[in-house]
């Protein structure tokens, strides 16, 4: 059913509707602690942002194709769509979405339909907004450790390792992966994944690899365990990590956080 909102947004280039207003949250969030404002660039085949850091320590990749909405359209004569938004706001809007409520986004060159079906239509109108992208179009690397890990088993390890220390160690040889931190004192933890291990699902080292990471840049992106049931690991000797979260409907998140000095 339209209404007044409707009735202010003219020239609507793009209309998506996603099943699930709550992962479409926890996505928006992590996005905010990355990024302040997002480009969602909208085409025939799916949806997508990047963005990097301020301090160009961490870059993040979002891709939902298509087939994860309900609803997609996007104008015969656009090759792309723009969707400009603050990431503050748009995770302020779906504060309180739930899991099963519908989320549809209508856009236009100037403005942004956002609506929320719930127990009630909630709906908000805001301008759609230029951001502008630095970061480089491809980022190719190669590693040397690749691996697979249940998605709650890595977020309880960095949240172990996070009680005794600020950096994290990943380590890997042909036995185990290791994820560890140092901190004051005789401070220690440590959690192995070895290759007996149910919470590692795979293990491919070229050779053995290891490599630090400020643990703030990881506690970033935690919260995408809850969309993705593992998390795919990769880096190598004072490399960048990768890590690549795959959500069940398709959608894929890729994170690389540059090495730090211990």
């Amino acid at each position: 059913m339209s209404g007044i909102l409707e009735n202010e947004i003219e020239g609507v280039e793009a209309r998506l509707q996603y099943p699930d207003a709550r992962s479409f949250k926890e996505l928006v969030e992590v996005l905010g602690k990355i990024i302040d404002e997002a480009r969602f660039t909208i085409n025939k085949e799916h949806v997508k942002v990047v963005g990097m850091d301020a301090s160009k320590t961490a870059l993040i990749e979002v891709v939902m194709p298509y087939e994860s909405f309900i609803e997609y359209e996007i104008s015969e004569d656009r090759e792309e769509v723009y969707m400009g938004v603050h990431l503050g706001s748009l995770a302020n809007m779906l504060k309180k979405g739930k899991k099963g409520e519908t989320l549809t986004f209508l856009v236009s060159d100037d403005k942004v339909l956002v609506r929320i079906d719930s127990t009630v239509v909630k709906k908000f109108l805001v301008p759609n907004i230029e951001v502008l992208i630095d970061v480089p179009e491809e980022i190719k690397l190669d590693f040397d450790v690749e691996a697979s890990v249940i998605s709650d088993a890595l977020k309880k390890a960095l949240r172990d390792v996070e009680v005794v220390g600020d950096i994290v160690e990943f380590e890997a040889s042909e036995e185990a992966l290791i994820i560890r931190a140092k901190g004051e004192g005789r401070s220690r933890a440590e959690t192995i994944f070895s290759r007996e291990s149910v919470a590692l699902t795979y293990l491919d080292v070229k050779q053995p690899s290891k490599s630090a990471y400020d643990v703030i840049y990881l506690k970033n992106v935690l919260n995408l365990t809850k969309i993705a049931e593992s998390v795919d690991i990769r880096f190598s000797t004072d490399k960048p990590l990768e890590l690549v979260f795959k959500s069940p409907e398709g959608s894929r998140v890729r994170y690389l956080v540059a090495p730090t000095v211990v």
